[in-house]
């Protein structure tokens, strides 16, 4: 009865975060709770990839600023300008993808939001690391750039940066 007791302790404790999926990044157990923040642009990123899967030009183009632009880590020197970006992402839209691992980091009326962005689409899924550049705008955020760089195992590994195995939840999420 008494391990029974203990065993139902444990569980009570931890299984919540089990069972949902939410053990930290740093696998040593614990539930990530996300901020106000990483909520409020889980809610703006997703919305952005909604509209595009709809392929819907209006809903994409309140999301972005008048001077938006993309760069890539193939052409870092040369910017995708608003109005070529949306049309190269209504063209050829994204119908499954997942956005994970998002942080934000808050300077006044700007946000930088990173997350691992996942394109289902195709034959085998590909994986970018994406900062996006918010700016408050009034009352609204607007994406103002997009950085953006293929992840995954094949990337090289950034100067300066800890290997993931070697990391631990430096700062909260």
């Amino acid at each position: 009865m008494k391990r029974f007791l203990i065993l139902l302790g444990l569980l009570a404790t931890f299984g919540g975060a089990f069972a949902a999926g939410q053990v930290a990044p740093n696998g040593r157990g614990g539930a990530v709770t996300p901020t106000r923040n990483v909520l409020t642009f889980t809610k703006l990123e997703n919305a952005w990839l909604e509209a595009l899967q709809r392929r819907d030009a209006e809903a994409l183009g309140r999301l972005l600023a008048d001077d938006f632009e993309i760069r890539s880590a193939a052409a870092p020197g040369v910017p995708t300008a608003r109005a070529e970006a949306l049309r190269e992402s209504l063209r050829a839209p994204v119908s499954r993808s997942s956005i994970e691992q998002m942080a934000v980091h808050e300077y006044g009326d700007v946000m930088l939001v990173s997350f691992l962005w996942t394109i289902a689409d195709g034959t085998a899924p590909q994986s970018f690391f994406v900062v996006d550049t918010w700016k408050r705008s009034g009352s609204e955020w607007k994406a103002t750039v997009r950085y953006a760089a293929p992840a995954g195992a094949g990337a090289a590994m950034v100067p300066g940066a800890v290997a993931p195995s070697d990391q631990s939840l430096r700062k909260k999420m």
